[in-house]
């Protein structure tokens, strides 16, 4: 079932003016409930603002987003209030989304302003905060955490919101690599435990790796709209947009060059090495 549709979505910066931008091109994909995607393009390719229109943020120009059923174009007040609690977003800088000095009370922000009873926002804080893995900070303060850990509260105060479908728009772009580290464990943990829907926008080619399909943008269009195996492993297509392959797919394409067999695709550091232990 999809939870998400994009029919031929066109979106314009400054329309109608002379530094008008067509950010996206009539970009259709739909998401079924469950999917992990990894959302990838080289700068200025429509990522950011695709993440927007499919929690009703942006609307399209031109085409529809439909999410659970319902059209942010036509969606009154009610609807599209349950549009964006179906679909959460964490951004890049997790600074930006920090609104309490206490980190329960920040991941309590979300579901007070739904007017959900007390016991139910305690029930939830708790919940969000063990499955990020944080829940022994708190009663500390978010400004002292690492950038991490900050972002692991930022998914925390988006979980406690209880949506169906979290996107993810570069949420370790700001990170070193044992903060992306820490992210990423996280949103496979989610995953494995609620079978949440995610979407992760990502520069990152072994992040992008993790996903069960890559959707690729390029000037505002689709490119690239497969499963991951199939997508990443096409070192010379990826090329073509100006985005990378992960290293392990790299090394095994030269490899192949070079004469060495090696079947199937290789997307991950493990099948290299499995790969390697049995070529000839």
């Amino acid at each position: 079932m999809n939870i998400i549709s994009v029919k031929n979505a066109v979106y314009v910066y400054n329309s109608g003016l002379e530094d008008e931008v067509m950010a996206l091109r009539g970009v259709s994909f739909d998401v079924e409930q469950g999917e992990f995607i990894s959302l990838i393009g080289s700068n200025g390719s429509g990522k950011s603002t695709l993440a927007r229109l499919l929690n009703g943020l942006y609307l399209p120009d031109e085409g529809e987003v439909i999410v659970n059923g319902k059209s942010t174009l036509t969606a009154k007040h009610k609807d599209m209030f349950d549009i964006r609690r179906t679909v959460g977003v964490v951004f890049q800088n997790p600074d930006n989304q920090m609104v309490a000095s206490i980190i329960e009370d920040d991941v309590a922000f979300g579901p007070e302003n739904l007017g959900l009873p007390s016991a139910e926002i305690k029930e939830r804080v708790e919940w969000a905060l063990d499955r990020v893995g944080m829940s022994e900070y708190r009663k500390g303060t978010p400004f002292r955490l690492s950038g991490g850990q900050k972002q692991r509260i930022a998914i925390a105060g988006v979980l406690a919101l209880m949506p169906r479908v979290m996107i993810l728009d570069e949420s370790t772009a700001m990170l070193d690599p044992r903060g992306r580290k820490e992210v990423m464990d996280t949103v496979r943990r989610i995953r494995e435990k609620e079978g949440m829907t995610v979407i992760m926008i990502t520069h990152f080619p072994d992040e992008a790796a993790l996903a069960d399909r890559v959707i690729a943008l390029s000037e505002g269009r689709v490119v690239i709209d497969a499963d991951a195996h199939r997508a990443l492993s096409d070192v010379e297509t990826l090329r073509q947009y100006g985005l990378d392959a992960p290293l392990c797919t790299r090394v095994a394409y030269e490899l192949r060059k070079r004469g060495v067999e090696l079947d199937g695709n290789i997307i991950t550091d493990r099948e290299l090495r499995e790969k390697l232990c049995r070529s000839k």
